[in-house]
């Protein structure tokens, strides 16, 4: 497999080739001129290794996130080396070609306003969906993963980081994931517009009897002991207390939430998001679904309560940011063994001022 390798969607510009089973690279500081000198490189490392155009067999592009520009710069020459020879088109994040190789590594950018575009990448595997965190948020997940590899230009944070390995991330990924169908329709991802409008961009609707498999799945993905597929179904249908409701991208499931109301108070029994989906703020939309059902339930609700577990301390944290206080640990509360830390939060108050 020979491939011509592209990327600028940060302040360098990165051309490398893949022929013969070598790994020829030109990398360095173009900050806005990529433009300008993106085709002459490209025509410099195919002359220095003796390679004819028509010996490609493939081309692997970044596509963002990164620097407006920049994006566009590589993209473009990109679809049209693909189109002029007909070769297939690789796309690939380019927070993903910053990655530490294997190991499990954060893989940053920035993106201005006090904000980084973050991934986090190991292997093929995705551990966290390409998004928009502030830095402090970003600084915070980087303290909680101390063993993760910190990848990017990161001197803006203050931080250090292992060197990139852009064109050796950029041939690993010549799979069929990757691959773009249609190279001609092939468009830059911006993460900025998703950041600013997430909550327009996810909706959360009750469940629905078709939805039951995916939440097996997630329960699977999030707890030990899942729910049953059984247990979720008579919750739907014929537990008259239980409420459920899921939080959807586009078509997919991502999330839910599953509480009961029972008079006087309510009972937080599940929150799941997909691991790939999280520090996007779902969790909280899905909590505010419980309490706005809580504000419109026919009687008064004083409490909404919940445990969870005494290990889970980014759990404890989402909750005690909204109101959550600690009550009491309810010992070998788990099947495991592990207690559970009891939280509530009053709701009579808000009751009142919505009166």
């Amino acid at each position: 497999m020979n491939a011509l390798l592209l990327d600028s969607s940060d302040k360098n510009l990165t051309v490398g080739l893949f022929y013969q089973k070598k790994m020829d690279e030109i990398s360095y500081f173009s900050w806005q001129r990529q433009s300008e000198n993106m085709v002459p490189e490209i025509d410099k490392i195919l002359e220095r290794n003796g390679c004819q155009k028509e010996e490609l067999d493939a081309i692997v592009c970044s596509k963002g996130p990164g620097s407006y520009t920049g994006v566009r710069i590589a993209m473009s020459i990109a679809k049209t080396i693909s189109f002029a020879l007909n070769l297939p088109l690789y796309l690939v994040s380019s927070l993903e070609a910053l990655k530490d190789g294997d190991r499990p590594s954060v893989c940053l950018m920035n993106a201005r306003a006090k904000r980084s575009y973050i991934g986090v990448y190991q292997g093929k595997e995705v551990l966290l969906k390409d998004t928009i965190l502030t830095n402090a948020e970003v600084l915070e997940f980087i303290a909680e993963h101390k063993d993760y590899s910190i990848c990017g230009d990161v001197s803006y944070l203050g931080l250090e980081a292992k060197a990139p390995l852009i064109c050796a991330n950029l041939v690993s990924c010549i799979d069929d994931a990757h691959r773009c169908l249609e190279p001609l329709g092939a468009r830059p991802i911006y993460l900025k517009d998703d950041y600013e409008d997430i909550s327009h961009k996810i909706a959360i609707r009750p469940v629905k009897d078709e939805d039951i498999p995916a939440l097996v799945d997630l329960e699977n993905e999030c707890f030990e002991p899942p729910y049953t597929e059984n247990g979720l179904r008579y919750d739907l249908h014929e537990n008259e207390f239980a409420r459920l409701y899921v939080a959807v991208r586009k078509t997919e499931i991502i999330g839910y939430i599953h509480f009961s109301i029972t008079f006087s108070s309510a009972t937080i029994n599940r929150i799941a998001v997909r691991k790939a989906f999280r520090k996007e703020g779902i969790g909280g939309l899905l909590l505010d679904q419980a309490l706005k059902d809580c504000k419109e339930a026919e009687e008064p609700v004083d409490f909404l309560t919940l445990e969870v577990r005494v290990s889970n301390e980014n759990a404890k944290e989402f909750y005690a940011k909204r109101g959550f206080e600690k009550v009491t640990i309810k010992r070998a509360y788990y099947t495991d063994g592990e207690d559970a830390l009891y939280m509530v939060r009053p709701l009579f108050h808000e009751q009142n001022l919505s009166d």
